[in-house]
């Protein structure tokens, strides 16, 4: 018989963060067209500084990880990041702006946990909580594509994590977990799922703070 993939077992977890992030508000304006341009505009920015610390974190899994996966995982995202660049240039979100944009606090605390699991737990922890981001906005992407947003760039959005590109990266970073989760025991199992919940969390926690445009008090 074969063994079942540990990411397969992760699956329950991506479908209830799917739903839910199906069902908020900030993903329901994007899809009928209604979010604030303003709105948009702030998660974007915060995003990019999420991504700036998601790509520090590769760079630091890939150090630990066998050259040929090292490989894999330095070349996830290059489509994203286009993406990315395209949506700033309309929205006129200038390099000066990103840079000098500070997390709030849900996505300072979402970058603290991905850090802490690398410190605490190790590489295969680490590469359990990348996961989400890719996972989960692949799914929300695939759901959503056809829908065909009345917001141009909405739907641009969409399409992007729909995109074979990205479903592509995604599977690649599946297994890449894999390939880690396969050598260890149940208690190393535990802590990999553990940090991937988490990110789920926070995952779904980003919509909200970009939906109220979170503001540190």
């Amino acid at each position: 018989m074969k063994e079942t993939q540990f990411t397969a077992t992760l699956t329950p977890v991506i479908e209830v963060a799917t739903a839910r992030s199906l069902a908020h508000p900030f993903i329901v304006g994007l899809s009928d067209g209604t979010l604030p341009l303003a709105t948009f505009r702030y998660y974007l920015r915060q995003d990019h500084q999420y991504l700036e610390m998601f790509g520090r974190l590769h760079e630091v899994l890939a150090a630990q990880l066998n050259t040929a996966l090292a490989q894999i995982l330095t070349s996830l995202g290059e489509g994203e990041d286009l993406a990315r660049q395209r949506l700033h240039a309309e929205l006129k979100l200038s390099a000066v702006e990103l840079a000098a944009t500070k997390p709030a606090p849900t996505n300072y605390a979402y970058q603290t946990h991905m850090a802490y699991q690398n410190q605490a737990h190790g590489k295969a922890a680490l590469a359990a909580g990348l996961l989400p981001c890719y996972w989960l906005y692949n799914e929300v992407g695939r759901r959503l594509a056809q829908k065909h947003s009345p917001n141009p760039l909405y739907q641009e959005f969409f399409d992007s994590y729909a995109s074979d590109d990205f479903s592509s990266s995604t599977n690649q970073m599946r297994a890449i977990v894999d390939e880690l989760a396969a050598p260890l025991d149940e208690a190393a199992h535990e802590q990999m799922r553990q940090a991937f919940v988490k990110s789920c969390y926070y995952e779904e926690q980003f919509w909200q703070m970009a939906y109220e445009q979170q503001r540190w008090h």
